[in-house]
């Protein structure tokens, strides 16, 4: 059985006014689902993440930085273009991670395919700064929390967001037991501008920049090769996916210069990473990121749920 771990407080997290991370995004996704019946078509339950000790985002942010989410959510309002701040601010981002964490955790124990359909999403956080719409790390949190719990020695991140997933790699790039893959628009042109280049690489980071044009078939060449690859060589014990959306072409919003435009694509990408961890015997969950074109992304994101069925 598939999990979607969900709450409605994650619409509660309010933005500024046009900002493109906003609670129309997982509304857009529920109401797709619901029209076209998902739910009931496929073995799906929806669960609510468990509750987090708070002392537990340590595992991924440094005791400083956490202190500084919550003196700036406990202010009325803080405005900031990319991360705003309200009361809830630091309460949401932490349901967030438990919701992470618990799909990590479904994944494991129900021996299938789990997913986080969160917000405020997470891998532009790192050890002790926000960014990019993202104030806790989600993805980070759920794999370090499991690998604390299952003892797991060796876990994979895939990132196939249209932005190089900067907090996630600040959080591991010293730790070799996590190796983090990326696929991204090259950085040179698009944001977080400073992280994701080749030069950056070692043996459990990889960043593979994509050039303006990118098309589908490109895409996924380059997606199969590289998951297959870190796959039979790290040989994790549970693969996580920070699910980015926003590859999508029409999602120029955020900047999107590729040339993604088949829905079936984001199938073909949960299909490679299901039949790559089979292989291995590797349970696998997702957790949302990007995604900003509302009147495709409920599609999109069906279609990559197909993938993983």
């Amino acid at each position: 059985m598939v999990s979607i771990v969900y709450s409605e407080r994650f619409l509660e997290h309010e933005t500024d006014c046009g900002h493109p991370e906003s609670p129309e995004r997982l509304q857009a996704i529920l109401d797709y689902l619901e029209k076209t019946s998902f739910f009931k078509r496929y073995d799906i339950e929806v669960v609510a993440p468990e509750k987090i000790d708070e002392k537990t985002l340590e595992l991924v942010h440094l005791l400083a930085y956490i202190q500084q989410l919550k003196l700036l959510s406990s202010k009325e309002r803080t405005l900031s273009s990319d991360n705003p701040f309200n009361k809830n601010t630091f309460e949401i981002a932490s349901l967030a991670c438990a919701a992470a964490f618990t799909a990590a955790k479904k994944s494991i124990e129900a021996n299938s395919f789990s997913f986080a359909l969160v917000r405020p999403p997470g891998h532009h956080a790192g050890k002790a700064f926000f960014q990019g719409f993202c104030y806790l790390n989600n993805i980070a949190y759920a794999v370090r929390r499991i690998q604390k719990e299952k003892q797991l020695k060796k876990a994979l991140i895939v990132d196939f967001d249209l932005h190089h997933g900067n907090g996630t790699q600040d959080i591991f790039y010293s730790d070799d037991s996590v190796y983090y893959l990326s696929l991204h628009q090259d950085p040179s042109f698009t944001f977080p501008f400073h992280s994701g280049f080749e030069e950056e690489n070692n043996f459990h980071i990889k960043n593979i920049p994509l050039g303006e044009g990118t098309g589908d078939r490109n895409y996924l060449e380059l997606f199969k090769k590289a998951v297959s690859e870190a796959v039979e060589e790290f040989k994790p014990e549970i693969i996580g996916v920070s699910a980015g959306f926003d590859i999508y072409f029409a999602d120029a919003a955020v900047g999107s210069r590729l040339e993604i435009r088949e829905t079936k694509t984001f199938e073909e990408i949960g299909k490679i990473i299901r039949e790559s961890a089979e292989k291995n015997n590797c349970p696998v969950f997702g957790v949302l990121e990007g995604g900003y074109y509302l009147r495709k992304l409920g599609e999109n994101f069906s279609s990559l749920l197909t993938g993983f069925l």
